[in-house]
């Protein structure tokens, strides 16, 4: 004689999310997710686009600022950088 298993499922998004949970819980209690600090330490140089997330403007206006020379820009291995510190300055001392 085989034995056989029946499930009949009533809800599919409760039996989704019940797996998912017992899932996410395994891998917490096995350490798998680690906490994260609540502030990052800031990077020491940015690239272009987060540069201009910081600055809350377009790549073009922060091309616009680079080119008065209002903040400077660092090319390292072909990348255009900016240095937080400078950009955090730029920040406090415009805005």
């Amino acid at each position: 004689m085989a034995n056989y298993l029946e499930v009949k499922i009533e809800i599919p998004e409760d039996f989704k999310n019940g797996i998912i949970s017992g899932v996410v819980d395994e891998l917490t209690n096995r350490g798998f997710f680690q906490q994260t600090s609540a502030k990052p330490e800031p990077k020491e140089m940015l690239t272009r686009f987060e540069t201009a997330e910081r600055l809350s403007c377009s790549l073009v206006k922060l091309w616009d600022i680079t080119r008065k020379g209002d903040l400077k820009k660092y090319k390292i291995g072909g990348k255009v950088l900016y240095k937080y510190d400078e950009v955090t300055e730029f920040i406090n001392s415009n805005f």
